[in-house]
Parts: structure tokens; C-alpha cells; sequence
């Protein structure tokens, strides 16, 4: 049975472990009158993105100007006193022995300002770093690129909330000075799996759609051939959704193989294109070089993906008239 947060036994009273729970909360009543699984609870002052102490800040978090009561300043004095114990505070009083774990946090942090990742992909990178950082029975020698991999999970978790890629939590923790490449976060994916069970999911070219044609409509290029073409923006993009959608269930998961699948959606939307502007009689909009400046994806991968979608469709459609016809 669940008692506090641990796993017990409900015969002898032994804690087996620690029980993990979604780290969101639980704003309303629950009207049905069971115990939401997703309720949390935190004491004042401790938050998941960060290693806080117990209690509350003395003024605000980054406020260096202290005031009374009655909202009047403090003396010279006064505020050299309250500074230096804010500082004293900040510092190595309130992270203790967690030094490590901060300035993983902390880069965690930076990144989803640079990645603009919401709240809540955030946290829940923070609250799987700490899971794994407790549960692991080895000592965590390299806490960034666990953060990293943590990071990762996170975002294949959100699917088409958070379509990152992988090559883009490299870049970042590289911008941020970490030495973090691709094959480590592989690696390290790989021995979290043996050691924890837990594992990043896989990602499907579904959950980039939304990303593709956000970077494509947002493209002026793209906007002004579209208008150029004789479509209204709007029909335009929910025409090419549709048919994105339409596409990527006519190709299994075999034919794609081992593709990228950000580069493949990007395929995919070049050959959407051409679809819906045959299907409506007008020209297409997408070239395999427009696609590649708003995408930032090289024009020779879409090539090649865009060749073996081809390919598929239209060994399909071949299928279909065979069998209209007999």
C-alpha cells in the first residue's frame, strides 16, 4: 500500500520504496471522490526545477534593495547586513552537499530558455533527473548529460508539445559549454535503460507536423508564393496538414526504416504540397529549396526521402486502379 510517498507492506509495515507521482497539481476538487494519482504536495520554498532550501527567500529572489514592513528602506547598514546574508543564503548554506545537482539544474534552467520549452516539460525533466538521481544504485559521474538524457525523455513524453530533436539538445548543451554530442546521449540512454528500466520513447513523424508547417507558414518566402499561387494562407495550411497526415499513414513504419523522422516530415510536407496543388488545379508552392531554407533541412536528404515516398504513393495507387479495374 501507498503511505507518504512510500511503497508499504500492509502486513509488517516495510518501506519497499519510493513512490514517484506525476509532478503536476491538483487545482480543483476531485468530485468523484478518489484521490487523484497526480497530487503532489511541497513545502514552502521547495521547487522542482531548482535545489532550494526550507522557508522563504528574504525579499524577492533576485531583489538586492531590502525594504521594512511599511515598505520604507532599510538603512545603509541595514542593507549591507541583509545582502551579505542573502548571499550567504544563496549560495553554499542552501545547496549543502547538492552542488553538483544545482549546476545540473541550473543548466537545465538555461537550456529550456533557449529551447523556449514550456513549464511543464521543465519540470518534469527535473523531477526524472531526480528520480533517476535517488533510484540509481551507481554513483551519476557526468549529472549534465544525465540532465540531457532526462531532457530528452521529457520531450519524446510531450510528443508534438515539445518536437525538439535530438541533434538540438546537443547543440544547445554545447552552446551552454557542456561537451554533450548525440552519441553520448545515446550511450548514456542506453546504460540508463540497463541500470533503471527507463528508456526515451521513440519519436514518430507525427508529433513534427505541427512544427513543420508552423516553420513553413511562418516562412515570408513561403507566405508570399502562396498568395502568389492563388490560395488564402489559411486554407493553405490546413489543406497541407491534412494531407501530411494522410501521407505519413500510407507509409509503415518498414518502408521508413531508420530515417530521421524530422527530415522524413519535412519529406513529407514537400510531397503534400505537390499533391493538394495537382489535386486543386493550381501550381505547388513548395521547391525542394524553399523547403530547405525554412526547415533548415539540406536539400539532398529531401530528395532522397521525398523518392521513396513517391515511390510508395504511387505503388499504391497502382494497387488501388488494379483492383478498381478487375
Amino acid at each position: 500500500m501507498a503511505n507518504r510517498g512510500y511503497i508499504v507492506c500492509a502486513e509488517c509495515g516495510l518501506v519497499s520504496s519510493r513512490e514517484y507521482v506525476l509532478p503536476s497539481y491538483q487545482m480543483n476538487e476531485d468530485q468523484s471522490g478518489r484521490k487523484s494519482e497526480a497530487s503532489v504536495y511541497v513545502s514552502l520554498g521547495n521547487r522542482m526545477h531548482i535545489v532550494d532550501g526550507l522557508g522563504s527567500y528574504i525579499g524577492f529572489h533576485n531583489n538586492r534593495f531590502f525594504r521594512d514592513v511599511h515598505g520604507h528602506g532599510l538603512s545603509g547598514k541595514m542593507q549591507k547586513k541583509f545582502k551579505r546574508l542573502k548571499t550567504i543564503y544563496s549560495t553554499r548554506i542552501r545547496i549543502g552537499k547538492d552542488e553538483a545537482k544545482y549546476r545540473a539544474l541550473r543548466t537545465l534552467n538555461h537550456v529550456s530558455k533557449l529551447l523556449m520549452l514550456s513549464e511543464q516539460v521543465r519540470d518534469r525533466t527535473a523531477y526524472l533527473y531526480k528520480k533517476v538521481v535517488s533510484e540509481s544504485p551507481e554513483k551519476i559521474t557526468n549529472n549534465i548529460l544525465l540532465m540531457a538524457v532526462c531532457l530528452l525523455m521529457a520531450i519524446r513524453e510531450f510528443k508534438d508539445g515539445a518536437p525538439i530533436t535530438l541533434d538540438e539538445i546537443a547543440d544547445v548543451f554545447a552552446k551552454c559549454g557542456h561537451r554533450v554530442n548525440v552519441r553520448a546521449i545515446v550511450r548514456e540512454a542506453l546504460k540508463l535503460k540497463i541500470v533503471t528500466g527507463h528508456s526515451p520513447e521513440i519519436r514518430k513523424p507525427e508529433d513534427y507536423v505541427p512544427r513543420v508547417i508552423s516553420m513553413l507558414v511562418n516562412d515570408s518566402r513561403v507566405i508570399s508564393k502562396v498568395e502568389t499561387r492563388g490560395w488564402n494562407p489559411q486554407t493553405y495550411e490546413n489543406l497541407l496538414r491534412k494531407k501530411m497526415f494522410e501521407v505519413i499513414g500510407m507509409i509503415s513504419s518498414s518502408k521508413r526504416g531508420g530515417r530521421n523522422p524530422f527530415i522524413f516530415t519535412v519529406s513529407v510536407a514537400y510531397a503534400s504540397d505537390h499533391m493538394i496543388a495537382e489535386e486543386c488545379g493550381k501550381r505547388s508552392v513548395l521547391t525542394q529549396k524553399l523547403a530547405s531554407k525554412a526547415t533548415k533541412v539540406a536539400e539532398y536528404s529531401i530528395r532522397d526521402h521525398y523518392g521513396m515516398i513517391k515511390s510508395v504513393i504511387e505503388e499504391q495507387e497502382s494497387t488501388v486502379q488494379s483492383i478498381v479495374s478487375s
